[in-house]
Protein backbone atom coordinates (compact mmCIF):
# COMPACT_ATOMS: atom_id res chain seq x y z
CA UNK A 1 0.00 0.00 0.00
CA UNK A 2 1.03 3.61 -0.68
CA UNK A 3 1.84 6.08 1.88
CA UNK A 4 -0.19 9.25 1.56
CA UNK A 5 1.19 12.36 0.61
CA UNK A 6 1.35 15.68 2.12
CA UNK A 7 1.64 18.93 0.64
CA UNK A 8 1.82 22.68 2.64
CA UNK A 9 -1.06 24.49 2.16
CA UNK A 10 -1.26 27.81 4.00
CA UNK A 11 -2.19 31.39 2.49
CA UNK A 12 -0.18 33.46 0.23
CA UNK A 13 1.15 35.73 2.51
CA UNK A 14 2.60 32.70 5.32
CA UNK A 15 4.06 31.20 1.68
CA UNK A 16 5.71 35.19 1.51
CA UNK A 17 7.11 34.95 5.58
CA UNK A 18 8.33 31.81 4.80
CA UNK A 19 10.51 33.05 1.86
CA UNK A 20 11.41 36.16 3.67
CA UNK A 21 12.74 34.27 6.68
CA UNK A 22 15.31 32.18 4.29
CA UNK A 23 16.80 35.51 3.68
CA UNK A 24 16.55 36.68 6.19
CA UNK A 25 17.36 35.52 9.44
CA UNK A 26 16.94 31.71 8.47
CA UNK A 27 19.63 32.59 5.69
CA UNK A 28 21.98 30.19 7.27
CA UNK A 29 19.77 26.95 7.33
CA UNK A 30 19.09 28.01 4.00
CA UNK A 31 22.79 27.70 2.79
CA UNK A 32 22.99 24.16 4.80
CA UNK A 33 19.87 23.15 2.80
CA UNK A 34 21.60 23.87 -0.48
CA UNK A 35 24.58 21.85 0.84
CA UNK A 36 22.45 18.80 2.07
CA UNK A 37 20.32 18.95 -1.22
CA UNK A 38 24.23 18.57 -2.57
CA UNK A 39 25.40 15.63 -0.47
CA UNK A 40 21.72 14.02 -2.59
CA UNK A 41 23.75 14.57 -5.43
CA UNK A 42 21.27 17.32 -6.89
CA UNK A 43 22.63 19.37 -9.47
CA UNK A 44 23.25 23.64 -8.25
CA UNK A 45 20.40 24.68 -11.57
CA UNK A 46 17.41 22.45 -9.08
CA UNK A 47 18.79 23.51 -5.79
CA UNK A 48 18.63 27.36 -7.08
CA UNK A 49 15.17 26.58 -8.37
CA UNK A 50 13.73 24.70 -5.57
CA UNK A 51 15.26 27.80 -3.13
CA UNK A 52 14.24 30.38 -5.53
CA UNK A 53 18.06 31.78 -6.25
CA UNK A 54 20.79 31.63 -8.68
CA UNK A 55 22.75 28.51 -9.40
CA UNK A 56 25.84 30.54 -8.36
CA UNK A 57 24.72 31.40 -5.26
CA UNK A 58 24.47 27.20 -4.71
CA UNK A 59 27.81 26.85 -6.26
CA UNK A 60 29.20 29.56 -4.03
CA UNK A 61 27.86 28.28 -0.78
CA UNK A 62 29.25 24.51 -1.45
CA UNK A 63 32.50 25.76 -1.98
CA UNK A 64 32.63 27.57 0.71
CA UNK A 65 31.18 24.56 2.99
CA UNK A 66 33.80 22.30 0.91
CA UNK A 67 36.57 25.16 1.87
CA UNK A 68 35.67 26.33 5.13
CA UNK A 69 33.47 23.68 6.87
CA UNK A 70 30.15 24.10 8.61
CA UNK A 71 31.74 27.93 9.69
CA UNK A 72 31.89 28.98 6.15
CA UNK A 73 28.15 29.07 5.81
CA UNK A 74 27.92 31.50 8.41
CA UNK A 75 27.77 35.42 7.34
CA UNK A 76 30.87 37.58 7.22
CA UNK A 77 31.30 40.96 8.32
CA UNK A 78 29.89 43.18 5.86
CA UNK A 79 32.31 46.61 4.90
CA UNK A 80 30.99 49.65 5.86
CA UNK A 81 29.49 51.63 8.87
CA UNK A 82 28.68 49.49 11.26
CA UNK A 83 24.85 49.99 12.80
CA UNK A 84 24.41 52.50 15.31
CA UNK A 85 23.20 51.65 18.76
CA UNK A 86 22.16 48.13 19.52
CA UNK A 87 20.52 45.95 21.72
CA UNK A 88 20.55 48.02 24.74
CA UNK A 89 19.35 51.18 23.32
CA UNK A 90 16.74 49.35 21.61
CA UNK A 91 15.29 48.01 24.89
CA UNK A 92 15.39 51.72 25.90
CA UNK A 93 13.63 52.54 22.48
CA UNK A 94 11.11 50.39 23.38
CA UNK A 95 10.23 51.26 27.00
CA UNK A 96 10.17 55.24 26.20
CA UNK A 97 7.64 54.65 23.48
CA UNK A 98 5.74 51.80 25.85
CA UNK A 99 5.25 55.21 28.34
CA UNK A 100 2.65 57.32 27.80
CA UNK A 101 2.81 61.30 26.32
CA UNK A 102 3.68 63.06 23.51
CA UNK A 103 6.69 62.08 22.14
CA UNK A 104 9.04 65.40 20.93
CA UNK A 105 12.78 64.99 19.94
CA UNK A 106 14.04 67.09 22.93
CA UNK A 107 11.72 65.11 25.42
CA UNK A 108 13.38 61.56 23.59
CA UNK A 109 17.16 63.23 24.07
CA UNK A 110 17.08 64.13 27.59
CA UNK A 111 15.64 60.54 28.36
CA UNK A 112 18.16 58.51 26.08
CA UNK A 113 21.24 60.62 26.36
CA UNK A 114 23.17 60.37 29.73
CA UNK A 115 24.03 63.26 32.16
CA UNK A 116 28.02 63.58 32.15
CA UNK A 117 30.95 63.85 29.57
CA UNK A 118 29.25 61.59 26.98
CA UNK A 119 25.85 63.77 27.00
CA UNK A 120 27.29 67.32 27.00
CA UNK A 121 29.48 66.57 24.33
CA UNK A 122 26.43 65.58 21.78
CA UNK A 123 24.57 68.71 23.25
CA UNK A 124 27.82 70.71 22.14
CA UNK A 125 27.31 69.01 19.02
CA UNK A 126 23.70 69.78 18.52
CA UNK A 127 24.43 73.61 19.49
CA UNK A 128 26.87 73.39 16.56
CA UNK A 129 24.38 72.30 14.17
CA UNK A 130 22.34 74.65 12.17
CA UNK A 131 19.34 75.57 12.58
CA UNK A 132 16.27 75.98 9.85
CA UNK A 133 14.54 79.79 10.57
CA UNK A 134 11.31 79.94 12.12
CA UNK A 135 8.26 81.40 9.99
Amino acid sequence: MRPVSLFANCPGSEIERLQAGLRGPWRQAARAVMVLLSLHELPAAQIAALLDCHPATVRRWIRRFNDEGLAGLADRPRSGRPPLGGPRLASRIAALLARPGPWTLPRIRRYLVPAGPAGRGLAAAEADRPRRPGP
